[in-house]
Protein backbone atom coordinates (compact mmCIF):
# COMPACT_ATOMS: atom_id res chain seq x y z
CA UNK A 1 0.00 0.00 0.00
CA UNK A 2 1.36 3.48 -0.80
CA UNK A 3 0.56 6.65 1.64
CA UNK A 4 0.31 9.92 -0.41
CA UNK A 5 0.98 12.76 1.94
CA UNK A 6 1.15 16.19 2.23
CA UNK A 7 3.20 17.69 4.65
CA UNK A 8 3.79 21.08 3.34
CA UNK A 9 7.05 20.77 2.18
CA UNK A 10 6.25 20.93 -1.70
CA UNK A 11 3.80 22.73 -3.85
CA UNK A 12 0.40 22.87 -2.91
CA UNK A 13 -1.04 21.04 -5.84
CA UNK A 14 1.55 17.92 -5.53
CA UNK A 15 1.89 15.37 -2.72
CA UNK A 16 4.34 13.45 -0.50
CA UNK A 17 5.00 9.87 -0.83
CA UNK A 18 5.80 8.79 2.94
CA UNK A 19 9.86 8.21 2.26
CA UNK A 20 12.55 6.70 4.86
CA UNK A 21 15.27 8.50 4.55
CA UNK A 22 15.02 9.35 8.31
CA UNK A 23 13.62 5.84 9.43
CA UNK A 24 13.83 4.95 13.11
CA UNK A 25 15.61 8.13 13.57
CA UNK A 26 13.90 10.19 16.52
CA UNK A 27 14.37 13.96 15.81
CA UNK A 28 14.04 16.80 18.39
CA UNK A 29 12.52 20.18 17.03
CA UNK A 30 12.53 23.13 19.43
CA UNK A 31 10.14 25.77 18.74
CA UNK A 32 7.93 23.43 16.25
CA UNK A 33 3.95 24.91 16.96
CA UNK A 34 4.54 27.34 13.90
CA UNK A 35 7.04 28.36 10.58
CA UNK A 36 9.91 27.50 10.31
CA UNK A 37 10.12 24.80 13.46
CA UNK A 38 6.66 23.52 12.41
CA UNK A 39 7.90 22.78 8.51
CA UNK A 40 11.31 21.10 9.62
CA UNK A 41 8.87 18.71 11.90
CA UNK A 42 6.83 17.84 9.17
CA UNK A 43 9.53 17.52 6.58
CA UNK A 44 11.34 14.81 9.05
CA UNK A 45 7.98 13.13 9.85
CA UNK A 46 7.36 12.86 6.14
CA UNK A 47 10.56 10.90 5.36
CA UNK A 48 9.76 8.57 8.52
CA UNK A 49 11.41 10.29 11.39
CA UNK A 50 9.87 9.63 14.84
CA UNK A 51 9.09 13.52 15.58
CA UNK A 52 9.73 14.92 19.23
CA UNK A 53 7.82 18.43 18.90
CA UNK A 54 8.54 21.18 21.61
CA UNK A 55 7.70 24.54 22.66
CA UNK A 56 5.56 26.90 25.18
CA UNK A 57 2.44 26.69 23.61
CA UNK A 58 0.60 23.32 23.46
CA UNK A 59 -2.50 24.50 21.42
CA UNK A 60 0.04 25.05 18.85
CA UNK A 61 2.13 21.79 19.14
CA UNK A 62 -1.01 19.71 19.83
CA UNK A 63 -1.89 21.24 15.94
CA UNK A 64 1.29 19.86 14.28
CA UNK A 65 0.91 16.44 16.01
CA UNK A 66 -2.52 15.61 14.43
CA UNK A 67 -1.07 17.54 11.26
CA UNK A 68 1.31 14.37 11.35
CA UNK A 69 -0.65 11.66 12.72
CA UNK A 70 -3.56 12.47 10.00
CA UNK A 71 -0.41 12.38 7.17
CA UNK A 72 0.67 8.93 8.50
CA UNK A 73 3.72 9.65 10.12
CA UNK A 74 5.37 9.28 14.24
CA UNK A 75 5.24 12.22 16.54
CA UNK A 76 4.55 13.19 20.52
CA UNK A 77 4.78 16.51 21.94
CA UNK A 78 6.30 17.84 25.32
CA UNK A 79 6.13 21.73 26.36
CA UNK A 80 9.64 22.99 26.91
CA UNK A 81 10.60 26.25 27.23
CA UNK A 82 14.31 26.32 26.40
CA UNK A 83 15.23 29.14 28.38
CA UNK A 84 14.55 27.11 31.15
CA UNK A 85 17.00 24.47 32.43
CA UNK A 86 14.57 22.51 34.68
CA UNK A 87 12.32 22.37 31.44
CA UNK A 88 14.83 21.61 29.19
CA UNK A 89 16.40 18.59 31.01
CA UNK A 90 13.16 17.17 31.75
CA UNK A 91 11.37 16.95 28.70
CA UNK A 92 14.54 15.63 26.87
CA UNK A 93 14.37 12.52 29.99
CA UNK A 94 10.97 11.82 28.80
CA UNK A 95 11.58 11.68 25.12
CA UNK A 96 14.56 9.58 25.67
CA UNK A 97 12.84 7.58 28.10
CA UNK A 98 9.60 7.29 25.38
CA UNK A 99 11.76 6.84 22.16
CA UNK A 100 15.05 5.42 23.43
CA UNK A 101 17.01 8.26 22.38
CA UNK A 102 17.62 11.09 20.18
CA UNK A 103 19.38 10.85 16.58
CA UNK A 104 18.70 14.40 15.70
CA UNK A 105 18.38 17.40 17.28
CA UNK A 106 17.23 21.15 15.56
CA UNK A 107 17.64 24.35 17.87
CA UNK A 108 15.19 26.41 15.96
CA UNK A 109 13.01 27.88 19.09
CA UNK A 110 13.61 31.93 18.99
CA UNK A 111 12.31 35.26 19.71
CA UNK A 112 13.02 38.54 18.31
CA UNK A 113 12.42 42.00 19.70
CA UNK A 114 12.07 43.69 16.57
CA UNK A 115 13.10 47.47 15.22
CA UNK A 116 14.84 48.61 18.02
CA UNK A 117 18.75 49.45 17.95
CA UNK A 118 20.49 47.60 20.58
CA UNK A 119 21.21 51.19 22.45
CA UNK A 120 17.58 51.24 23.15
CA UNK A 121 17.18 47.65 23.92
CA UNK A 122 15.79 47.03 27.61
CA UNK A 123 18.25 45.07 29.87
CA UNK A 124 14.82 42.79 30.25
CA UNK A 125 14.50 42.26 26.67
CA UNK A 126 18.29 41.59 26.04
CA UNK A 127 17.97 38.85 28.74
CA UNK A 128 14.96 37.29 27.41
CA UNK A 129 16.75 37.15 23.90
CA UNK A 130 19.90 35.48 25.26
CA UNK A 131 18.00 33.53 27.42
CA UNK A 132 15.69 31.74 24.39
CA UNK A 133 18.15 31.94 21.45
CA UNK A 134 22.04 31.52 22.99
CA UNK A 135 20.80 29.84 26.12
CA UNK A 136 18.00 27.67 25.01
CA UNK A 137 20.45 26.24 22.10
CA UNK A 138 23.05 25.65 24.39
CA UNK A 139 21.12 24.04 26.86
CA UNK A 140 19.62 21.37 24.59
CA UNK A 141 22.63 20.60 22.96
CA UNK A 142 24.61 20.45 26.88
CA UNK A 143 21.68 17.64 27.85
CA UNK A 144 21.01 15.72 23.97
CA UNK A 145 25.23 15.83 22.62
CA UNK A 146 26.32 13.43 25.24
CA UNK A 147 24.10 10.78 23.96
CA UNK A 148 24.94 11.35 20.62
CA UNK A 149 28.56 11.14 21.52
CA UNK A 150 28.17 7.79 23.59
CA UNK A 151 26.74 6.31 20.44
CA UNK A 152 29.46 8.07 18.10
CA UNK A 153 26.43 9.04 15.96
CA UNK A 154 24.03 12.19 15.89
CA UNK A 155 22.88 15.54 13.76
CA UNK A 156 22.53 18.84 15.57
CA UNK A 157 21.47 21.79 13.19
CA UNK A 158 21.10 25.25 14.74
CA UNK A 159 18.74 27.56 13.06
CA UNK A 160 20.90 31.11 12.65
CA UNK A 161 19.77 33.76 10.49
CA UNK A 162 21.35 36.86 7.89
CA UNK A 163 21.76 38.64 11.40
CA UNK A 164 24.28 36.60 12.18
CA UNK A 165 26.19 37.43 9.25
CA UNK A 166 24.88 41.39 8.21
CA UNK A 167 25.47 43.54 11.14
CA UNK A 168 22.34 45.31 12.15
CA UNK A 169 21.87 48.58 13.27
CA UNK A 170 17.84 47.60 14.39
CA UNK A 171 17.15 44.36 16.23
CA UNK A 172 20.67 44.43 17.73
CA UNK A 173 20.12 42.13 20.26
CA UNK A 174 18.31 39.38 18.06
CA UNK A 175 21.71 40.15 15.75
CA UNK A 176 24.12 39.49 18.79
CA UNK A 177 22.18 36.39 20.08
CA UNK A 178 22.68 35.44 16.40
CA UNK A 179 25.92 35.72 15.78
CA UNK A 180 26.86 33.73 19.49
CA UNK A 181 24.76 30.79 17.60
CA UNK A 182 27.60 30.76 14.62
CA UNK A 183 30.19 30.93 17.26
CA UNK A 184 28.86 28.16 19.47
CA UNK A 185 27.97 26.16 16.42
CA UNK A 186 31.31 25.95 14.84
CA UNK A 187 32.91 25.51 18.64
CA UNK A 188 30.97 22.69 19.55
CA UNK A 189 31.41 20.91 15.87
CA UNK A 190 34.87 20.93 16.15
CA UNK A 191 34.74 19.82 19.48
CA UNK A 192 32.79 16.38 18.73
CA UNK A 193 33.87 15.99 14.77
CA UNK A 194 35.89 12.72 16.62
CA UNK A 195 32.85 11.10 17.85
CA UNK A 196 30.77 10.84 14.84
CA UNK A 197 28.54 13.93 15.76
CA UNK A 198 27.40 16.17 12.74
CA UNK A 199 27.15 19.86 14.00
CA UNK A 200 25.77 22.38 11.28
CA UNK A 201 23.14 25.09 11.01
CA UNK A 202 21.15 26.89 8.62
CA UNK A 203 21.31 30.81 8.60
CA UNK A 204 17.35 32.58 6.72
CA UNK A 205 17.14 35.65 5.74
CA UNK A 206 13.72 37.10 5.61
CA UNK A 207 11.07 34.23 5.60
CA UNK A 208 7.45 34.26 5.53
CA UNK A 209 6.29 33.26 9.38
CA UNK A 210 4.48 35.24 12.17
CA UNK A 211 7.67 36.55 13.15
CA UNK A 212 7.91 38.62 10.08
CA UNK A 213 3.78 38.79 9.38
CA UNK A 214 3.24 42.46 7.54
CA UNK A 215 6.53 43.09 6.92
CA UNK A 216 6.55 41.57 3.54
CA UNK A 217 6.28 43.87 0.81
CA UNK A 218 5.13 44.23 -2.56
CA UNK A 219 7.42 42.65 -4.97
CA UNK A 220 9.48 41.23 -2.46
CA UNK A 221 13.08 39.26 -3.79
CA UNK A 222 13.52 35.48 -3.49
CA UNK A 223 14.82 35.86 -0.14
CA UNK A 224 11.24 35.92 1.29
CA UNK A 225 11.62 32.47 1.47
CA UNK A 226 8.68 29.98 3.00
CA UNK A 227 9.44 27.83 5.77
CA UNK A 228 9.11 25.29 3.77
CA UNK A 229 12.09 25.79 1.87
CA UNK A 230 14.14 26.00 5.23
CA UNK A 231 12.61 22.45 5.76
CA UNK A 232 14.52 21.48 2.54
CA UNK A 233 17.94 22.50 3.48
CA UNK A 234 17.69 20.81 7.33
CA UNK A 235 16.59 17.76 4.89
CA UNK A 236 20.17 17.86 3.02
CA UNK A 237 21.82 18.72 5.97
CA UNK A 238 19.94 15.82 8.20
CA UNK A 239 20.41 13.09 5.41
CA UNK A 240 22.41 14.21 1.79
CA UNK A 241 25.03 16.34 3.04
CA UNK A 242 28.78 14.48 2.94
CA UNK A 243 29.72 12.78 6.26
CA UNK A 244 32.82 15.06 6.19
CA UNK A 245 30.35 18.51 5.95
CA UNK A 246 30.32 19.96 9.90
CA UNK A 247 30.79 22.92 11.27
CA UNK A 248 29.14 24.87 8.01
CA UNK A 249 26.33 26.91 8.10
CA UNK A 250 24.26 27.39 4.99
CA UNK A 251 22.96 31.17 3.91
CA UNK A 252 20.00 31.36 2.87
CA UNK A 253 19.12 34.45 1.59
CA UNK A 254 20.44 36.81 -1.35
CA UNK A 255 24.14 36.81 -1.87
CA UNK A 256 24.46 39.84 -3.43
CA UNK A 257 22.19 41.75 -0.84
CA UNK A 258 24.57 42.74 2.03
CA UNK A 259 22.05 45.87 3.60
CA UNK A 260 20.26 43.08 5.65
CA UNK A 261 16.87 44.34 3.97
CA UNK A 262 14.68 43.01 1.02
CA UNK A 263 14.99 45.00 -2.78
CA UNK A 264 13.11 47.99 -2.59
CA UNK A 265 13.55 48.69 1.44
CA UNK A 266 15.89 51.42 2.55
Amino acid sequence: MEFRLSFGIIHPDESLSLADLLKDKVALVTGSGRGIGRSIAMAMAGEGAKVALTGRDTGRLEKVLEEIKQAGGQSAFWRMDVSSEIEVSDAIEKITEHWGQIDILVNNAGIIHADKPVWETSISEWDEEMATNLRGMFLCCHYVVPQMVARQNGVVINIGSSSGTIPEDMSGAYGATKWGVLGYTTSLAKSVRPHGVRVNGLNPGWVDTDMTKGQIPDGAGPEWTKPEDIARAALFLTAHAPADMTGQFINLFGANDHSGHAPGLL
